[in-house]
């Protein structure tokens, strides 16, 4: 891939460049069109030596756009390698349909560069006709080309790539990017050769089978991936393990619940810990008992998972189950538990969180207030007060003053009205609280805690 010059760190450096570029037009082409005489300009520059004023018109064409295309495209026949490779970078960029023919023209360039960004520009352009000069440059010597054709072979989108890709599956460097433009491409031939493959030698070549196959997410793959947390690579069941997880409709996770719940005794502890999540994932209330066990579990990253897990389950149950977990030493697996029993949305969590907000820790106390206005139960907002009173740390008290927000009610509203006014207030926290005045005065629904 072309990499861009350290010039362009700086934008104030670019724009001048572009300025330069912009401003030179020679005499001589004044009696040509503004446009093309710039066009032309900047085509000439993308065999300049000095790299910032290459790069900079390449940049330069792809903002003008469509106008510049056939400049470019004549520039795939340019005699300088490097004009060629960035007149297919550019077009790329671009993204003109009608670039695709000179493009796979250039996919035959004597410099692997210029294949390279050729083979990119396709995928950008998603363009189907290139799908079988493409599968040809797979057999190509240059792996940094050939990496560009897995990617537009994904891009594309054409399900005749997904065995050809299949193939490259043992290669070290290009196997996981493979797995992943199959995983995208699909189609039923692909899933009946991906589970010919986990019987193959080659435990990358599993490995990337079970990650095309979670991608995928054919049901039929199920029982060969429940096979597959037998496997004697500790790497091959923890894939499979984390593919289980992305079946979490009920009728798949009736069959991979009572093989997760297995993979618990596994050997390894980070094949345990995927389960973990994975049994998270598709909320399988049979394995409450043998996560509420993992809780006291020496190995931290197996006792954060059955947190998640156990909050991911939402069963009341659990919230019995987390809330000892409060008192743990490390603040990381505190924080982990209020956020669980956030997850849980069950009510009988606001008494655990509320006892948070006086955590030694900052996130600690920052990540209760959050999951107390998320729940939204108006016994939250006499303690959420009463924190602001001590609370020290900016960025906790701005989590209480949004969950006050959330909340609403009059001795919300009144504690937002004071904190709004108070001058000594940090300033971020005194304006969180005037924003959500206003919306609250607006009769807008706050809704601080939206990902949209």
């Amino acid at each position: 891939m072309i990499k861009q010059p350290e010039l362009f760190n700086s934008r104030h450096a670019k724009i001048l460049l572009l300025l330069f570029l912009f401003s030179g037009i020679c005499a001589g082409c004044l009696g040509q069109d503004p446009l093309e005489a710039r066009v032309d300009k900047l085509v000439r520059n993308l065999a300049n030596e000095d790299q910032n004023i290459s790069y900079a018109s390449a940049y330069a064409l792809i903002d003008i756009g469509e106008p510049s295309v056939d400049s470019l495209i004549k520039a795939l026949k340019d005699d300088d390698p490097q004009a060629r490779s960035l007149a297919a970078f550019s077009l790329g960029r671009i993204r003109e349909p009608g670039a695709s023919k000179a493009l796979i023209e250039a996919l035959e360039d004597p410099e692997p560069e210029v294949r390279m960004n050729s083979a990119e520009a396709l995928g950008e352009l998603k363009a189907p006709e290139a799908v079988d000069p493409l599968i040809e440059l797979l057999d190509y010597d240059n792996d940094e080309v050939r990496s560009k054709v897995v990617f537009a072979l994904g891009a594309i989108g054409d399900q005749k790539a997904a065995v050809p890709l299949i193939d490259l599956f043992g290669d070290r460097e290009l196997g996981d990017s493979a797995a992943n433009a199959v995983g995208n491409l699909g189609g039923k031939e692909a899933v009946e050769k991906l589970l010919g493959l986990l019987d193959s030698r080659d435990s990358n070549v599993r490995i990337n089978s079970i990650c095309a196959l979670r991608q995928i997410h054919d049901p039929i793959a199920i029982p060969y991936l429940i096979e597959m947390l037998n496997d004697k690579v500790p790497e091959v069941r923890k894939e499979a393990a984390f593919a289980l997880g992305f079946f979490i409709e009920p009728e798949e996770a009736a069959q991979t619940e009572l093989p997760l719940i297995d993979a618990l005794g596994d050997s390894e502890p980070e094949v345990q810990e995927v389960a973990v999540r994975s049994l998270g994932k598709i909320k399988s209330k049979d394995s409450i008992p043998y996560l509420e066990e993992l809780l006291q579990d020496n190995n931290q990253n197996l006792q954060i998972a059955a947190v998640t897990a156990l909050g991911k389950i939402g069963d009341p149950e659990a919230v019995d189950s987390l809330t000892p977990l409060l008192e743990y030493e490390k603040w990381q697996v505190r924080m982990e538990v209020v956020a669980a029993l956030v997850e849980t949305g069950d009510p009988g969590a606001i008494d655990p969180l509320i006892s948070s907000l006086g955590d030694e820790n900052y996130r600690v106390r920052q990540c209760a207030a959050d999951g107390l206005g998320k729940l939204g139960d108006q016994r939250a907002v006499e303690p959420l007060l009463k924190a602001l009173e001590t609370e020290r740390e900016r960025e906790v008290r701005v989590a209480e003053v949004r969950a006050l927000g959330e909340l609403g009610g009059p001795e919300a509203i009144e504690g937002l009205r004071r904190v709004s006014t108070d001058m000594e207030e940090y300033w971020n926290v005194r304006t969180t609280a005037e924003e959500l005045l206003k919306k609250i005065e607006r009769g807008e629904k706050v809704n601080v805690y939206s990902t949209s």
